[in-house]
């Protein structure tokens, strides 16, 4: 027996895979918040890109699939996967597939994050197998004037940029290598991805931790949906809140555990 944690109210650690971002959401007070719904795929990846969001004040974020929700949120967030071309069968299955491009072309805003921006593609081509049992290519949403085309070896990276001359870091790790059409028309640099008219698709993960980054984009959405909502100044920032979080948990380890027998047990 080393000890009891005491259950410490307002701590989590993120929660991968899992969508569970009810604790950062810090509630909202006044007007209608600003809504986004995040797509809950069966094989979702990275899903700790949307815990920022969520942190937000004035932000109220929803994990759901279900049409409605997806039709008539302010912002839909389609994340990470680790099977992309399964998880679009099932978003066209579902009719989740049909809400978010009714939504996009009455200019309603929507997020792809890696296998979410890949879905957003006019085609998705697998000509290796990485995804699928024999080459294939299928068609994406058609939202972004794009093709995907998934390569043997695994993309990694933690890169770095700005959008609107906010600065943003992230971190890679992806199959699926996305080509603008020559053609495209009308479209502008979205970190490394793009955004045409209310879509926006980015491979980054962990950008919207970056709270100038968050911050300038939901304004951008509050726009186009027609909200009036604007970031709080004296919140704290997403970094802050996490790290207060993980001291928390560090000195109930410390006062409620014996760590002179636990590193003995562990041999250092």
């Amino acid at each position: 027996m080393l000890g009891v944690l005491p259950y410490l109210h307002d701590v989590w650690l993120d929660s991968e895979d899992a969508l569970a971002i009810a604790g950062w959401s810090r509630g909202t007070q006044g007007e209608a918040p600003l809504t986004v719904a995040v797509v809950r795929l069966p094989r979702v990846s990275n899903a700790t890109d949307v815990d920022a969001l969520a942190g937000e004040p004035g932000v109220q974020v929803v994990v759901t699939a279900d049409p409605a929700v997806v039709e008539q949120a302010d912002l839909v967030v389609l994340p990470g996967t680790r099977a992309t071309l399964s998880d679009l069968d099932w978003l066209r299955r579902r009719g989740l597939a049909d809400a978010v491009v009714r939504r996009a072309r009455r200019g309603a805003p929507v997020l792809g994050i890696c296998g979410g921006h890949q879905m957003l593609a006019e085609t998705i081509d697998d000509p290796f197998g990485v995804e699928s049992p024999s080459p294939a290519t299928v068609p994406g949403l058609g939202l972004l004037p794009t093709t995907v085309r998934f390569e043997r070896n695994k993309r990694l990276g933690t890169p770095s940029g700005a959008w609107r001359d906010r600065p943003v870091d992230g971190y890679l790790i992806h199959h699926g290598a996305s080509a603008l059409r020559e053609d495209a028309g009308d479209v502008e640099p979205f970190l490394d991805g793009w955004r045409c008219g209310s879509v926006y698709g980015t491979t980054w993960h962990g950008a919207l931790e970056g709270d100038a980054f968050r911050q300038a984009f939901l304004t951008e959405v509050a726009d186009r949906a027609g909200r009036s909502w604007a970031p709080d100044p004296t919140a704290p920032g997403f970094a802050t809140r996490r790290a207060a979080m993980l001291d928390r948990l560090g000195d109930a380890v410390a006062d409620h555990l014996d760590t002179t027998a636990l590193r003995e047990m562990m041999g250092l």
